[in-house]
């Protein structure tokens, strides 16, 4: 045997048990990424969070492609809906398509991190064939972000009009099961093992060691104890994952007061309508934290949000979905947020669209 010979063996062997140690790691993260269920929800992936115990388990209406347009403003459309991740997340669930089925309005959505409102005012197609409705969309905890804070206002002009706690939307006009024959069908969470992404097992472990050890991980989704049985599909009944921003709002909220950010949301309506042609809606999807409050144990959580006070000043362009919605969680609605995410299940698309066109029938 050659001294060559004899010195390669150690090494092919050293190799090899490095390649076995890979191997079993490899499938060691497989197998408890198939335990834990592929990954769905933005809560869940930020957070390290298990599908297992947060995913979705009652099937979501799907549209079998969305009955809407989204990223090129070239031409006429009946409806313009300038919104966040709530309008835009995934096409197909959104509520834009029940108001095409319901109604079938031509709409296009624009995405507000890549266009603003004064470009959209500016578009010659918005000029010259301005739509009939133009609709503002935000979450709620991103509501202040959106007013420019050196735009002039006299907020003194603007008063209080209506209860907030009293509107007609708490009943929403329901989109038919007719008018979404042949357009949607329900899906279930995806489960195929191609879709296992091993990043997230190991985050998962990691984060999973950081709360045993420091009670906190420190990510972006928050996992909050319920007092109460939410209306979740997920197997986890007994607390709920939010966006962490859901607590921090208020700071936010106080820069200006509710009268000033009123007044800032009166000027762009009137920018908008200045035409004389088109109607400005001012649409506001509550937080998951808002919508659950009343579920929640802690009890210093239940009444950080300010929306249903604000809402209170803009009664003509402001649809109430905080109030259907909440009533539909409160009568047992299940998944109106998905239980993983920080969005709307089919169910919250759907009372929003309801929400949206009974508001649109008053003048």
């Amino acid at each position: 045997m050659s001294s060559y010979t004899s010195s390669s063996n150690p090494h092919r062997r050293y190799v090899l048990w490095l390649l076995a140690l890979a191997f079993a790691l490899m499938t060691g993260l497989f197998s408890l990424g198939v335990y834990l269920q592929p990954l769905f929800g933005d809560l869940t992936r930020i957070g390290s969070y298990a599908e297992r115990d947060y995913g979705w388990n009652k099937p979501q209406l799907e549209f079998q492609q969305p009955l809407f347009e989204m990223g090129r403003y070239d031409r006429y459309y009946d409806v313009v809906v300038l919104g966040d991740s709530f309008s835009t997340e995934r096409p197909r669930f959104q509520w834009q398509n029940y108001l095409v089925a319901a109604k079938g309005w031509s709409v296009v959505t624009l995405d507000r991190k890549k266009i603003k409102l004064e470009q959209v005012l500016e578009n010659p197609v918005f000029r010259k064939t301005p739509p009939k409705i133009f609709i503002l969309e935000t979450v709620e905890r991103g509501l202040p972000g959106l007013i420019a804070i050196n735009q002039p206002c006299d907020a003194t002009a603007l008063l209080k009009r209506v209860d907030a706690t009293a509107r007609p939307e708490a009943v929403a006009a329901p989109v038919h099961a007719r008018e979404l024959q042949g357009l949607a069908k329900q899906v279930e969470r995806e489960a195929a093992w191609h879709n296992i992404k091993l990043g997230y097992v190991r985050n998962y472990l990691l984060n999973s060691l950081l709360r045993k050890l420091f009670g906190d991980a420190r990510t972006n989704a928050v996992n909050v104890e319920l007092a109460e049985v939410a209306s979740f599909s997920s197997a986890n009944k007994q607390s709920m994952l939010i966006y962490k921003d859901d607590f921090s709002k208020r700071p936010g909220w106080r820069k200006m007061s509710l009268p000033e950010i009123s007044c800032r949301i009166e000027s762009m309506r009137r920018r908008v309508e200045e035409n004389r042609q088109s109607r400005f809606v001012f649409m506001v999807a509550p937080d998951k934290l808002t919508a659950y409050a009343d579920f929640v144990r802690d009890k210093k959580l239940r009444d950080i949000s300010q929306l249903s006070e604000f809402s209170g000043y803009l009664p003509e362009i402001m649809p109430r979905l905080d109030l259907t919605l909440i009533s539909a969680i409160h009568n047992g609605e299940q998944d109106v947020y998905l239980p993983d995410d920080t969005h709307w299940g089919s169910t919250g698309h759907q009372i929003a669209a309801e929400t949206l066109l009974t508001f649109l029938r008053n003048p």
